[in-house]
């Protein structure tokens, strides 16, 4: 049976978060014969095989798993999600999202007349009822409210035929830019883009804490990397083109002026935009352990980016 849309759910050791966002796709407005769903199991020491075996009993629509031979991150786990189907449209959620009632019918719905949009991002927010407006430094959310330079994986529809040109996901990438890289592919083989703010779903607020943190801060090599193979992602992701963000040339202006500043005292002063953008909130319950903290991740971030400039040949701090 060839249905219309297949939905790729990327796992890896997570069977628990499964059942709700499978049972929230069982509520789509879209009929339930007219998509697929596919967990595509990275590999996982759990129990998710058993998890997706007993709900493909329960839901209305179609659902499978497919597992990948080792452990290799989110764009090899993608890409066999939507390999293994043959639809004219694929959707991708992450296994921690809630989507809308409306989130399939919206998505297939803003490539209507439009032969040339190859990919659609969809509308991100935070659970109903959170602020993400005052919470710390090592909470991680997403809020999508627009086209994004980074393609964010946890909320994608492509046409099937342009996965097949562009190759999907980045395997080399793995992890952390591999959706970007997808995304950059379908815009410089010739495709269009489109947002659809109506194909909406939430995505949980969470604490992830410092070492999450710094783990993510060593992978920005990949962010370099990406910026390295697609020169509109760097143009639109980043600060300035030799800057992801503002605080790494400020950290860069910081490090100098601390070593310069033992011979020479007004060379401290280079530390002073670093140390204002960068400053926590002197009434946070860990305002001392966040001085620390937080520089630290920052040259986690930095020396990843000079790592990966070198690697490249290309100048991002």
């Amino acid at each position: 049976m060839t249905f219309e849309v297949t939905v790729v759910i990327p796992s890896y050791g997570r069977s628990s978060r499964l059942p709700p966002l499978l049972r929230a796709l069982a509520a789509q407005t879209l009929p339930s014969d007219r998509f697929e769903v596919v967990v595509a199991d990275d590999c996982s020491p759990d129990d998710t095989a058993d998890v997706v075996a007993a709900l493909a009993n329960e839901v209305p629509y179609r659902l499978r798993r497919v597992r990948t031979p080792v452990n290799h991150g989110p764009a090899a786990a993608r890409n066999l999600g939507w390999r293994s189907s043959d639809a004219p449209f694929v959707a991708f959620i992450d296994d921690d999202c809630d989507p809308s009632p409306d989130w399939l019918r919206a998505g297939l719905a803003a490539f209507d007349d439009q032969p040339n949009v190859g990919i659609v991002q969809g509308r991100t927010h935070a659970p109903d009822g959170e602020s993400t407006s005052n919470l710390g430094d090592w909470y991680i959310w997403r809020v999508i409210e627009a086209p994004s330079a980074f393609f964010e994986g946890c909320n994608l529809f492509f046409r099937r035929d342009v996965l097949d040109i562009t190759g999907g996901f980045d395997e080399d990438i793995a992890y952390h830019g591999e959706d970007s890289s997808a995304g950059w592919r379908v815009i410089e083989a010739g495709f269009d883009r489109a947002f659809a703010a109506d194909a909406s779903m939430s995505h949980p607020v969470e604490l992830r804490g410092v070492g999450w943190h710094i783990d993510m801060g060593r992978l920005e090599d990949r962010i370099v990397w990406c910026a390295a193979m697609h020169p509109g992602f760097r143009q639109q992701a980043f600060w300035r083109p030799w800057a992801y963000r503002r605080e790494d040339p400020a950290l860069v202006a910081a490090l100098i002026g601390v070593a310069l500043g033992t011979r020479f005292r007004p060379a401290l002063l280079l530390a002073l935009p670093y140390l204002w953008w960068q400053r926590p909130s002197v009434r946070h319950r860990s305002f001392f352990r966040l001085c620390l903290q937080v520089p630290y991740v920052d040259t986690v971030r930095l020396t990843a980016h000079l790592r990966a400039s070198l690697r490249h040949r290309i100048l991002v701090v």
